[in-house]
């Protein structure tokens, strides 16, 4: 069905747009067919900047005329889920932004509209494409590192107040560390481990309406354990270490677009993988959607649907037992029918 050239369209023109479109320019069978802005001119610098065909203020419009073969989502949390059920009713495929949407009431309708569709849906985990994760994964899968019995992942940062994105510290678009930088250190331990955990304890600094770090510990039973973290405030190491009962691995130097994978075995043997890459990295997610539509797919098997759900259930539950409720729960299902 999807022969030739992929054509994307970008909802947004922010900072992850930008990258996302950066890493578009070296997928060479992959264009920008259209950008939608409310800004007309900026949507135009944005199309200017990156070989896009077309400029569009408003999202219904674009998918009418445009029919692109993917919409990739990069705006605000609280606007993905509209985005996405208006993309699936127009017979779009989508990549949105991690968080895909706000809670699993909106998840739950959101993939079952794109099974009913037989359309593609992906929350962008892109750090499940990066060679280095998947050489890992296949370290983790042959046993080289025996029973998997720790994870310690953190994305922890100091935000940039002149290179930010302020939503993200309120409550208005559904912001908060966990959401924003930690759900890359959960899915990590999902990847390791994928079930829920049997047990969950949650710390949460908050500014008054979202968290601005959080840290957990996810017990799996059996000895295994993730230690996690996502901050906004403070910085820590970013390379993930997954310790098995034969050796460990070690992801890095930022574990959510990494360049290495180190195998560290308990006799001493040590294996090393290295995969620089041009650009931001996001050519990997781009490429393994592209996969995907050819092959028919509606979910990723690098971060399949029932991953998505587990990871949510997780977030959902720790922001609920430190208080944090987005606008959004209180609602009724919009219904993907409408």
């Amino acid at each position: 069905m999807y022969e030739g050239i992929i054509r994307w369209a970008i909802v947004g023109t922010g900072y992850i747009a930008n990258r996302f479109a950066q890493g578009l320019g070296e997928v060479h069978d992959a264009m920008l067919a259209a950008v939608v802005s409310r800004d007309e001119a900026r949507g135009r610098e944005f199309a200017e900047k990156y070989d896009g065909e077309a400029v569009y203020t408003d999202l219904g419009t674009m998918l009418t005329e445009i029919r692109p073969d993917a919409l990739y989502i990069a705006t605000p949390n609280d606007c993905h889920y509209a985005a996405i059920v208006a993309a699936l009713n127009a017979g779009v495929n989508v990549l949105s932004e991690k968080p895909m949407v706000d809670n699993r009431r909106q998840l739950d309708e959101v993939m079952a509209l794109a099974k009913e569709k037989g359309l593609f849906l992906m929350e962008g985990m892109w750090t499940r494409c990066f060679p280095a994760v998947r050489q890992a994964r296949d370290w983790i899968a042959s046993g080289r590192i025996g029973r998997p019995v720790t994870v310690r992942a953190f994305f922890e940062m100091h935000a940039d107040p002149n290179n930010w994105q302020w939503w993200k510290a309120g409550i208005r678009h559904a912001g908060g560390a966990l959401r924003d930088v930690g759900i890359y250190s959960i899915a990590m331990a999902d990847m390791v481990f994928p079930r829920m955990p049997e047990k969950m304890f949650t710390a949460m600094d908050s500014n008054g309406e979202v968290d601005k770090a959080f840290h957990m510990l996810l017990d799996y039973g059996e000895g295994r354990h993730a230690f996690l973290g996502g901050a906004f405030n403070q910085d820590a190491d970013t390379t993930v270490e997954i310790s098995g009962e034969a050796g460990r691995i070690r992801i890095g130097p930022q574990f959510w677009d990494p360049t290495t994978a180190t195998l560290i075995l308990n006799d001493g043997t040590v294996g090393s993988f290295e995969s620089p890459y041009p650009a931001t990295g996001f050519q990997f997610e781009i490429r393994t959607v592209q996969d995907c539509l050819r092959k028919g797919l509606i979910e990723c098997p690098d971060y399949p649907w029932a991953d998505m759900g587990r990871v949510t259930d997780i977030i959902e539950a720790a922001r609920r037992e430190q208080g944090i409720v987005y606008p959004a729960d209180g609602e009724q299902g919009a219904g993907s029918r409408q």
